[in-house]
């Protein structure tokens, strides 16, 4: 077995070894390979894969229309803002809501307890969620000579189901989160983090294999990535995402409860 010393010095190493080849790029586009590295020996070493409050730091854009910016996994995000007045983001708040800390109030008790359950219909999302990801609207470097820009105001609309058992369920729709919805001093799931999720599987006694349906029982992958936009969307919004497991209370990209998933994503 190896001991915690040795695992720390390969930890050590390994980050050596990643920093020079970081230095050997450009800068801006290594920066968020180096965070997913550090989450995933987090992770090998039994730490939470969880951004610290202190990561939406406030940067030389601060002020912007009527927020303040916040630094998400590398990204210039727009938090603590109003809303959008488009009528397509109308709808309610996810903390106003039965979703908000429901798995906190109903975590697994025993093994082979998967309720309640959750599944997510993707109603509606911003069109820039899925537009090509690059590294425009990244935190620039100390010294650059670019300038930072923020996401533009990005909303993801969805409807749930919570089931509580094979018969009994409730219906929550019209859920819009937005990213000005967000606290600026808020948790954040990591990269890695929302990485495990993506890679999350139904175990075989709740799955439903390739069927997506509301429920009861549980696709084998909670979260179709088949098509480009998918993944880009997952990918640009990861943040929003984020920010719905946390208010849920929901910890699968953590420790890997496999009660919520999505019966579709891009297609809406």
């Amino acid at each position: 077995m190896t001991t915690f010393p040795t695992r720390a010095l390969l930890f050590v190493g390994a980050i050596s070894a990643l920093a020079g080849c970081a230095a050997q790029t450009d800068a801006s586009s290594s920066q968020p390979n180096l965070r997913g590295a550090l989450d995933a020996f987090s992770a090998a070493l039994g730490k939470p894969a969880l951004n610290p409050p202190g990561d939406a730091r406030p940067s030389s854009i601060q002020e912007r229309a009527g927020g303040k910016i916040a630094v998400i996994n590398a990204q210039n995000i727009v938090v603590e803002a109003p809303r959008p007045s488009d009528p397509r983001w109308a709808g309610k708040r996810l903390a106003d809501t039965p979703l908000a800390g429901l798995f906190t109030r109903h975590p697994i008790s025993r093994p082979g307890d998967y309720w309640p359950r959750v599944s997510i219909k993707m109603v509606d999302y911003s069109e820039s969620l899925i537009a090509p990801q690059g590294i425009r609207y990244q935190r620039q470097l100390p010294g650059s000579m670019s300038p930072d820009i923020a996401r533009p105001p990005e909303c993801v609309k969805f409807d749930a189901v919570v089931w509580s058992s094979d018969k009994k369920s409730q219906k929550v729709d019209g859920v819009v989160l937005c990213n000005g919805d967000l606290k600026f001093d808020g948790d954040r799931l990591t990269i890695g983090a929302m990485r495990n999720y993506r890679n999350l599987m139904a175990p075989a006694s709740i799955s439903s294999e390739q069927v997506r349906t509301a429920g009861p029982r549980v696709p084998s992958k909670l979260l179709p990535l088949e098509k480009p936009d998918a993944i880009a969307l997952y990918g640009n919004g990861g943040y929003l995402f984020g920010e719905m497991f946390l208010q849920m209370g929901y910890r699968g990209p953590l420790d890997g409860d496999q009660r919520l998933w999505f019966v579709n994503f891009a297609n809406k």
